[in-house]
């Protein structure tokens, strides 16, 4: 009767211990589908803001082709480890009907006309913008999830439009300075706009244009400073025979 007692007692702990490890390991389970969870639906959330700034920008349909396609398949691992929804289906299907019309020879734009902003923060916040779709763009790239000759137009395009908000906020700035007469203010922004220019990584026609203004621009400071600096001169000659005249006489 004893040894019935001890074995069942032994019995019972094994199966308490049996039920405790099953429970830890449903517990761990549950704990790491709901961080894929999390981690999938960070993903699609910030690719799918991505794709809503790249309609901003002069960026290339191959780069949205990629966004989506990145959206796509963040939306099947998120379907794969939670409960389908009707309505993740649907914005799968929706994102599996785009990336299956995409057309890769299509090489346009998203917009055509590109509108620089006059506040500075509105500018921060476009820089930063095409910051993180650059960004997006080198991850996929060095996953090996995006065609050489993509990656090189959109890379570019980003790259350009970059020195483009940069160029022509110098310019402005140049042209304001200019205007209200701070010659070496002016001089200074268009020096950077000189430098921005010269300092770009690829070729395009842009640049050479934008070179001829900020190169005119400077040479135009240049003639104003030595228009001043004459005038000046001549001021402090007018200045000094003047006071050569009437200084007082000597009494000898």
């Amino acid at each position: 009767m004893l040894l019935t007692i001890i074995i069942l007692i032994f019995a019972l702990s094994a199966l308490a211990v049996g039920v405790n490890a099953i429970q830890q390991h449903k517990q761990r389970v549950e704990l790491e589908r709901r961080q894929q969870m999390f981690r999938y639906r960070g993903i699609l959330d910030e690719t799918e803001n991505l794709i809503t700034l790249a309609s901003d920008f002069p960026v290339g349909k191959g780069l949205l082709h990629v966004l989506r396609v990145r959206a796509r398949d963040a939306l099947r691992l998120l379907i794969d480890v939670q409960p389908k929804t009707k309505e993740l289906q649907i914005r799968l299907e929706e994102y599996e009907e785009a990336v299956k019309n995409h057309n890769p020879e299509d090489k346009s734009t998203l917009i055509t006309n590109f509108t620089i902003p006059q506040q500075d923060k509105q500018i921060v916040a476009m820089i930063h913008g095409l910051k993180k779709l650059r960004k997006a763009l080198r991850a996929e790239y060095g996953r090996n999830r995006v065609d050489a000759t993509v990656f090189q137009e959109e890379e570019k395009r980003i790259s350009k439009t970059l020195l483009q908000i940069s160029v022509e906020t110098l310019i402005r700035r140049g042209e304001g300075a200019f205007s209200s007469g701070m010659l070496g203010s002016a001089r200074q922004y268009f020096e950077k706009a000189q430098k921005s220019l010269q300092d770009a990584t690829f070729d395009d026609p842009y640049i050479s244009e934008k070179l001829g203004v900020v190169t005119g621009k400077l040479e135009d400071i240049a003639n104003s400073l030595r228009d001043v600096n004459a005038s000046d001169a001549r001021k402090r000659d007018k200045k000094s025979d003047l006071d050569e005249l009437f200084q007082p006489k000597k009494k000898w």
